[in-house]
């Protein structure tokens, strides 16, 4: 957001890599959590400072945060994912179309109403 004062003090987005994620994930279903939530500033940008680009040829990053969102879906023992904050710069119909496919996907998306 243009009068948004964070963007300019968090310092450069920054992407964990997706087997941490995941095995995080599967850390903390061993513990019995059923819900996990991927939290970013941004967090539909993920992917963006990662190396590669998708095998598709389409010219997109080799992960996304739809990628992302594929990738985890199958930890076992989360039954529930959420996740927060998206802007619509980067709210795509593969992300739209990934969160109505992927069974465990909460039905809620978290849009700043200022963007």
């Amino acid at each position: 957001c243009t009068y948004c004062v964070v963007p300019n003090v968090r310092g450069h987005e920054q992407s964990r890599l997706p087997e941490n994620i995941k095995g995080e994930m599967q850390m903390v279903a061993d513990l019995g959590f059923k819900e996990v939530t991927l939290l970013g500033q941004n967090v539909d940008a993920y992917g963006r400072d990662l190396p590669g680009l998708a095998d598709d040829h389409s010219g997109r990053r080799a992960w996304t945060f739809t990628d992302l969102l594929n990738h985890v879906h199958d930890v076992k023992g989360i039954e529930r994912i959420r996740f927060a904050t998206s802007h619509p710069r980067y709210f795509s119909h593969r992300l739209i179309k990934a969160c109505s496919e992927l069974p465990k996907m909460c039905e809620f998306f978290h849009i700043p109403f200022q963007s």
